[in-house]
């Protein structure tokens, strides 16, 4: 799945300010909620906090990839930050992490939640990406580079 059907410039954020992973759950969570018709932004916490407890979202190298399945959402959305301040995410790798890429999608949406999450991870593997995106000056130009 191509990630510019699940990501706007909307949703794209440089130098989101949050200072913990709860925080930066609690904003992606608002953000998502505000976009979907459906899921509060309680119940979206709710679940990308079941997750984490399953294990981290962070992969290393400063990315996570904060993910849950929601019976009422009605698409996959997805929401990118990148941070002012890296948040100790409990990475394998134990790095902070300041690029975020959240994803929820519908319950019943399997296949399509592994492949766009294996979309995003081999997206954020490119380590001159990964550069691009912490040098980017713009919402505008992080979209671009996650979208092209």
């Amino acid at each position: 799945m191509d990630l510019s059907t699940i990501l706007t410039t909307e949703r794209t954020f440089k130098c989101a300010s949050c200072q913990s992973k709860k925080t930066t759950l609690e904003e992606i969570s608002s953000i998502l909620a505000s976009h979907l018709n459906g899921p509060s932004a309680h119940e979206i916490f709710d679940s990308l906090i079941e997750r984490e407890r399953l294990g981290s979202t962070g992969l290393g190298e400063g990315i996570a990839i904060p993910h849950c399945r929601l019976a009422a959402c009605d698409k996959p959305m997805g929401t990118f930050l990148l941070m002012e301040c890296p948040v100790d995410f409990d990475s394998l790798d134990r790095q902070k992490v300041d690029l975020v890429f959240a994803l929820v999608v519908p319950q019943e949406a399997t296949d399509d939640h592994l492949n766009i999450l294996a979309n995003i991870a081999a997206k954020l593997s490119d380590m001159d990406l990964r550069q691009k995106l912490r040098d980017a000056t713009t919402a505008h130009e992080l979209h671009e580079l996650l979208t092209s």
